[in-house]
């Protein structure tokens, strides 16, 4: 046989190149052996749109076919077996699968905005329940418990965003911490006052004392009109009004509530009404009871 014959049955150049799809320019084919075999690799040094519209629709089937996408490179291994009239097909597909692309991203876009509205509505509606909440907090903690805010500057930062109509989170969250700041001066009044004043606990533990030093803290408390907010000398003093207000609003006192008591009525007893002063401060020899808190006495 000739040496030229012989060299073609060798050869065999069953490869037909890439397909002519998508624009693509590719350069010159080379065979390379893997591990599945022969294949005749082209290059095209850039994808096209056309690709990238086709690759974003097919990536499994055109990876199948051959296809392949890799360091900003189109690749096309060529097998001696591919199907090219599968391969057609699928490219005929691709318009109606774009078109179904389209559609399903519509739907999805339509369902994103209706969730969107959804949550904006709820994150709303969320807003507007904690701005009510924090309103109401503040107006009842100012109308029952103005004492316990301490400053006047908080109270009319607190009464200037209330008067506001436009109040948002921010502000609310504002309110809620000057109410808190209020809450925690009210539970360390009490967690003072539950504590033993023990330079008073010898009176504290006579239970007309007990009565008589609940009466004076309600007197100088009905005095007390400006919350210690003024320094006129009538009610309690900046130092003394939590403490003061917090003990007139228990129902009795106990031994340590009535030594803070004592404590308390000893800084204002110029206010104290003489009855008051002599049942709560006259000395008393042992054994001897209190004067009665009776109107008789």
């Amino acid at each position: 046989m000739p040496d030229g014959i012989e060299d073609e049955v060798a050869v065999e150049p069953a490869f037909e190149g890439p397909p002519e799809h998508f624009g693509l320019r590719w350069g010159p084919p080379r065979i390379v052996v893997t591990r599945r075999g022969e294949r005749q690799l082209s290059r095209a040094a850039a994808p096209t749109r056309a690709f990238e519209r086709a690759w974003s629709l097919a990536t499994d089937e055109l990876s199948e076919a051959g296809y392949a996408w890799e360091r900003g490179s189109v690749l096309f291994w060529e097998r001696r077996d591919l199907d090219r009239d599968a391969l057609q097909s699928l490219i005929d597909s691709l318009p109606e699968r774009a078109a179904q692309a389209q559609v399903e991203a519509a739907r999805l876009e339509e369902e994103r905005r209706e969730r969107q509205a959804r949550e904006e509505a709820e994150r709303t509606e969320r807003d507007r329940l904690y701005i009510e909440a924090a309103r109401v907090a503040a107006r009842v903690s100012l109308r029952d418990r103005r004492w316990s805010w301490g400053k006047a500057v908080l109270i009319d930062e607190a009464e200037g965003l209330l008067a506001r109509p436009d109040l948002d989170r921010a502000d609310a969250v504002r309110l809620l911490d000057l109410v808190d700041q209020a809450a925690r001066n009210v539970a360390r009044s009490e967690q003072r006052t539950a504590a033993l004043h023990k330079p008073e606990m010898g009176r504290a533990e006579d239970p007309e004392i007990q009565a008589a030093a609940l009466a004076g803290v309600r007197h100088i408390t009905g005095f007390d009109a400006d919350w210690a907010l003024l320094q006129n000398g009538v009610g309690w003093s900046k130092s003394t009004t939590c403490d003061g207000h917090v003990l007139a609003g228990l129902d009795r006192l106990t031994v340590e509530q009535t030594s803070h008591a004592l404590r308390l009525l000893r800084v204002h007893q110029r206010q104290l009404p003489n009855r008051l002063l002599l049942q709560i401060f006259s000395p008393r020899p042992p054994g001897q009871a209190a004067l009665s808190l009776s109107p008789a006495a």
